[in-house]
């Protein structure tokens, strides 16, 4: 045989290096030891072995086309390239890897088994082309190519089953697994073709590059399928992103603070994500501490050192964004923004249930929980809870504390002002008070801003003497002049006890607002004694020091910011002040002219053109007795009920309220800045109108502009007969005025449809012909106008409006049409963004079904809705289509998804589903159905799948499996079905890892095999043991439990010690011999990382030198429960070694100081050396496990 030419010996390598760098984790394998089919067919064997165990024997002789296709061709490669053994490996290396890993996973495996049998099918018979290679020695070079095929089919399914946290979504994630794979076997079909034709070197290199560029292109087109998916559901949901919060509040944070948390044990640990012991930290502390700023800082040094970290800054002038779904939509987006990996997921339950991810917040939560479940150690953040209203903040800490309490690795911070109730829900989490801690931020910050003051008052004119004595002053704010002892120490008591960066900096531009160094000196000899005081001489200076005309505005701009149902704009409010109730338009120009913030000080502040109070605690004040309510809530609502009103009444606006006539008129009042109010008032009104209701009378003038409102806006008589009651009640202030009762309950019903988006008896959503007023056309009107003066392209044409229209009018000018939308409000900042957006309502396959959301809502393509609707509304389609009920016109490959959600809802149709189509199912998806039914089911949906499948029972899933999956997720009514039908409790099975995702355990060998008595024990569930014995009539006497069924398990991991006492005391008298099985409890729960379970097992007469075998085979060597805590090297096996020392384990037993987690257990976690740890804990201490910075090294410095 001639020798193999260099270039092809070559491909081959590349072949090879190629695949090694397309894995993810490259460093798990080792394929150099497999080298032949041998390997490969023992694997087979075992496999067949385990599984007839289990019996879930799965047809491996499925696997025989791709084995005997792959032995063709490696022996011809082996003849004809003379492939070396490194070559030969990677042939059969990955394969055997491929069947160990899915071995495990049930539902995995049977996929993985189909796609392999696929692929055999397509694979070429090389025996056949074996005379080809003899007599056509080019025809060779065609080898490399399958070569190559062959690897990226292995690199596709590798990347997926290496990665146990997705394995979980094996039925989302799939789909494109399969694609991929798809186009691999389409490689394959076009490189077979080329053995048969006289082919040259040219057209090998030409196949090479055109596989590659296929497989590229493939992946991009997938990329951008899936991300455009994911586009357009976020677009549906529209989430609220808090980036720009984050920007804008780091930019306004003059100092890093927050470094006094480095030194606070409890912080430490909820920052160390290995460490579980503090998973919840509360930080609180007065109104403006810098809690926000703190947070802020917190979440940036999170970002930076590459955690995940999932935050929401909550606002007291923004309560719908608090809202739980809403929040919870934000941290759903920010956890999938960067994992693309599991977005398929979400696209999966949009169809499934959009209503659910809409609106139902837990739906919602046990998606994130879900995700975060499987990205890994991640942070949520969430400041400033207390600014919402109190039913909001306490749904939204309820579900927070649910995801920390579901996801194991996922840490929870919380920020708010020290609420009682707030301390009552979070109980005993760990807690840092911040204004007692942050006395060196607040220093830091005056010290800087006292800085900027002088470089401006030195840019005025201060000499350099003038500035020293000034920042003397300045500096007392701080309790100390630089180079001086403390020359105020009232002052600086003052500063200690509030712990208020907001003081601090209302202070300051107190003092900046003195002219002079006599007027600053009194103003620093004078400081006020609390945020009271501070907002007091700010009231009073409003009060005394302004002129009449300048206190009456004022006084209107703070109750507008008090009382908007938005931020208003600088320029909203400008026009406000010049609207004059009574008059039928402008009389004072389009707007006042006048610097709002210098108007009113600094109580307010005005950040991205929205107007703020400064702080809540400032909108606090002026609404409450400290100012003697100088602001009156249901007064601002009044008044400004009335501008609103009186506004839209205004002739100038006619031009959006008459016929299309005269558009030039409208473009020009549009220019002259006519319509700045009216996006505000014509949304806004009846918000404003509602809370002012609640006055004793009402206001004569209300009820004259109201009246004016109705003559020249109302477009037609009235019929409120089909408006609901509760509408009409809404306003029944107005019962004695039945004209205005009836225009305001229309236009309230008329506006709630729109948010819902539902449909009048028409068939449309707020036509023209159906408004009580004419607000839904006119703003349309106004939009379409405003948008028509706009640049559209990124060049602006000369002499362009875009900028002076932006000002008036702000930047995001571009809406939604969709009245139901948020964007139809919120608007978008170009057009691009906006045309985007629209394309998601664009949904034209509709449910027919007409109280359904669908109806309106629809589905991108006609497979979805199918699958909607047998889903959710099977009886419809035989009424509809008049075809049978067995799904004829849904996609073969989709029935599987019909029927497994029609389990999943408890479908009623189910039972006409089924019986037509069996045959149409694969075995394997039919025992997933029982599966699915037992765990999530209806006892009736089980009945009825039991009785259809009971021949499957047998072969795919005994009656002990399904019960085991009922005992695991706790289905009570399917445990007491299944024990009715026969299921035997003695009988030890397994539920192999990947089965189903959402059982709630975080470490479960899926070797171990657990008795129906040992996996209901395992719960440590008293009320489930009794539901077993008084309702199902189990006797617990009949069968002992092992300890490793009592024991292993981390049911009680994320459990207080209280808690975990009181459960197995519970559950005790059903153990048989509880001190035996104590005894030799300690070791397992030493295997589990259970530190609780542990203390538990001692407590009740476990031997802390007891030994074990770990696993269920008996190979190696038994060790002791020190042995496997030390070796864990975790926080848990460092909680463990100080229970079993404490109970007198012997601290040298099995050369526990040899092991590599030792020096973890020393160094990290208790901070001394073994020695001193061990003389600590047998004397009686209780020594803190935490991991503070150099602790051990300070401690043993010859050690470092």
């Amino acid at each position: 045989m001639e020798a193999t030419p260099p270039w092809l010996s070559e491909a081959f390598k590349s072949a090879k290096e190629e695949f090694k760098q397309s894995l993810k984790n490259p460093a798990l394998y080792d394929f150099s030891k497999i080298s032949s089919i041998d390997d490969v067919l023992d694997e087979v064997m075992k496999i067949e072995r385990e599984q007839a165990k289990t019996k879930t024997l799965r047809g491996l002789k499925r696997l025989e086309p791709l084995i005997n296709g792959l032995k063709e061709y490696s022996a011809i490669i082996e003849v004809f390239v003379q492939a070396k053994p490194d070559v030969m490996s990677f042939i059969w290396g990955p394969l055997k890897f491929i069947l160990q890993a899915s071995s495990s996973l049930t539902s995995a495996f049977e996929k993985v088994v189909k796609v392999i049998a696929d692929l055999g099918i397509t694979f070429p018979s090389f025996k056949t082309y074996a005379q080809i290679f003899h007599s056509n020695h080019e025809i060779r070079r065609a080898l490399c190519l399958f070569y190559a095929d062959i690897l990226d089919f292995y690199a596709v399914l590798l990347n997926f089953l290496t990665n146990r946290r997705l394995n979980i979504f094996l039925e989302p994630l799939w789909p494109n697994i399969r694609s991929s794979i798809a186009k691999i076997q389409e490689n394959i079909d076009h490189h077979k073709t080329l053995m048969t034709m006289n082919v040259t070197l040219q057209d090998i290199l030409q196949a090479h590059q055109a596989r590659k560029r296929a497989l590229e292109e493939y992946e991009h087109a997938q990329a951008f399928r899936d991300s455009q998916t994911f586009s357009t559901i976020r677009n549906e949901l529209n989430p609220h992103v808090y980036d720009a919060k984050l920007t804008d509040i780091l930019r306004r944070s003059s100092v890093h603070s927050g470094k006094w948390l480095d030194n606070e044990p409890d912080f430490l640990r909820w920052l160390d994500s290995a460490d579980r012991t503090v998973r919840c930290m509360w930080l609180y502390g007065i109104p403006g501490c810098g809690k926000t700023f703190l947070v802020s800082n917190l979440i940036k040094k999170l970002q930076t050192s590459g955690q995940r970290v999932l935050f929401a800054f909550l606002s007291h002038d923004n309560q719908p964004a608090g809202d739980t779904v809403k929040v919870f939509h934000s941290f759903l987006f920010q956890a999938l923004e960067d994992d693309t990996t599991l977005r398929p997921l979400l696209h999966d339950v949009s169809q499934a249930n959009y209503r659910k991810l809409k609106s139902d917040s837990d739906s919602v939560l046990d998606l994130l929980c879900s995700i975060l479940r499987s990205i890994g150690p991640s942070f949520i953040i969430l400041d400033g809870l207390d600014e919402l209203d109190e039913v909001s903040w306490q749904h939204l800490l309820s579900g927070v504390l649910k995801i920390n309490e579901n996801c194991p690795e996922t840490k929870l911070l919380i920020s708010s002002r020290e609420e009682r109730g707030i301390s009552l829900r979070l109980g005993s989490k760990a807690s840092l008070r911040v204004d007692h801690r942050n006395l060196e931020d607040i220093k830091s910050f005056v010290r800087l801003e006292c800085d900027n003051m002088l470089l401006d008052m030195g840019s005025y004119g201060a000499d350099e003497q003038t500035c020293i004595r000034i920042k003397e002053k300045l500096y007392t704010i701080t309790g100390k002049a630089e180079g001086e002892s403390i020359p105020n120490i009232r002052q600086h008591l003052i500063l200690t006890v509030l712990g208020m960066f907001i003081y601090a900096r209302l202070v300051l531009l107190m003092v900046k607002d003195q002219g002079n160094i006599h007027d600053i000196e009194a103003q620093m000899e004078d400081l006020p004694e609390g945020l009271d005081q501070v907002y007091g001489r700010l009231l009073t200076r409003i009060k005394s020091k302004l002129t009449p005309t300048l206190r009456t505005t004022v006084r209107t701009i703070l109750q507008w910011v008090a009382c908007a149902q938005r931020p208003l704009t600088e320029e909203e409010m400008l026009q406000i002040l010049v609207v004059e109730p009574g008059q039928p338009d402008f009389t004072k120009g389009r707007k006042d002219f006048r610097d709002i913030r210098k108007a009113c000080g600094p109580i307010i502040e005005i950040n991205e053109d929205s107007i703020r109070f400064v702080h809540f605690s400032a909108k606090e004040y002026l609404l409450h007795e400290q100012s003697n309510s100088f602001l009156n809530l249901s007064e601002a609502h009044a008044d400004a009920t009335l501008v609103c009103v009186a506004y839209l009444t205004f002739s100038s606006l006619n031009g959006v309220f008459s016929s299309p006539d005269g558009e030039v008129d409208l473009q020009k009042e549009i220019m002259s800045g006519d319509y700045v109010l009216f996006e505000y008032a014509s949304m806004m009104f009846l918000e404003h109108l509602k809370p002012s209701l609640g006055m004793p009378e009402l206001d004569r003038r209300l009820v004259s502009l109201l009246s004016r409102l109705r003559e020249i806006r109302s477009n037609r008589s009235l019929d409120i007969s089909n408006i609901p009651k509760r509408f009409a009640h809404m306003f029944k202030s107005f019962a004695d005025m039945p004209e205005l009762q009836a225009l305001l309950s229309a236009v309230a019903y008329s506006q709630a449809k729109a948010q819902l988006g539902l449909p009048d008896q028409d068939g449309t959503v707020d036509s023209p012909n159906n408004e009580p007023l004419e607000l839904f056309s006119a703003r349309h009107k106004f939009r379409t106008n405003l948008e028509g003066m706009l640049c559209h392209e990124s060049d602006h044409e000369p002499g362009c409006r875009c900028e002076a229209l932006k000002h008036l009018y702000g930047t995001k000018i571009y809406h939604c049409d969709q009245q139901f939308c948020d964007a139809y409000r919120t608007g978008f900042e170009s057009k691009l963004l906006r045309d985007q957006h629209s394309d998601i309502h664009r949904r034209l396959h509709k449910c027919s079904v007409t109280d359904c959301l669908f109806a309106e809502v629809g589905f991108c393509n006609a497979a979805e809705l199918q699958r909607h609707m047998s889903a959710s509304h099977p009886s419809q389609i035989s009424r509809e289509g008049g075809t049978d009920p067995d799904m004829s016109r849904i996609p073969h490959d989709m029935r599987y998804h019909v029927l497994r959600d029609a389990v999943m809802l408890n479908q009623i149709g189910l039972q006409k589903l089924i019986p037509m189509n069996i045959s149409n199912l694969e075995s394997w998806k039919r025992g997933e159905l029982l599966r699915l039914a037992s765990r999530k089911g209806s006892t009736e949906i089980l009945s009825y799948l039991f009785d259809e499948f009971k021949q499957l029972t047998e072969l795919y899933h005994s009656l002990e499996r399904l019960l085991a999956i009922a005992l695991e997720v706790k289905n009570l009514p399917n445990i007491k079905f299944l024990l009715g039908r026969g299921a035997n409790m003695s009988t030890g099975v397994d539920i192999p890892e990947g089965i189903f995702w959402g059982i709630p355990r975080i470490s479960r060998e899926s070797e171990l095999y657990f008795t129906g008595y040992g996996r209901a024990l395992s719960h440590w569930s008293p009320d489930l043991m009794s539901y077993l014995t008084n309702e199902c009539h189990v006797d617990f006497a009949v069968q002992a439990v092992k300890p490793r069924e009592l024991f292993y398990n981390p049911a009680t991991r994320n459990v207080t010690l209280e808690d975990a006492r009181k459960r197995f005391e519970g559950i005790k008298k059903y153990i048989i011999g509880p001190e035996e099985v104590c005894a030799r409890g300690a070791v397992w729960t030493a295997i589990a990382g259970n530190a609780v379970g542990t203390r538990i097992c001692l407590e009740n007469g476990g031997d802390p030198n007891a030994l074990t075998y770990a696993g269920s085979s008996k190979r190696g060597k038994e060790r002791c429960a020190l042995y496997y805590a030390v070796k864990s090297g975790t926080r848990g096996g460092a909680e463990t070694v100080k229970a079993l020392l404490q109970y007198g384990a012997d601290p040298e037993s099995q050369g526990v100081r040899e092991l590599a987690g030792m020096k973890k257990i020393e160094r990290y976690y208790f901070g001394f050396a073994w020695e001193e740890i061990v003389s600590r804990i047998q004397a009686g201490e209780d020594l803190a496990i935490a991991p503070p910075r150099n602790k051990f090294k300070a401690r043993v410095p010859e050690a470092s």
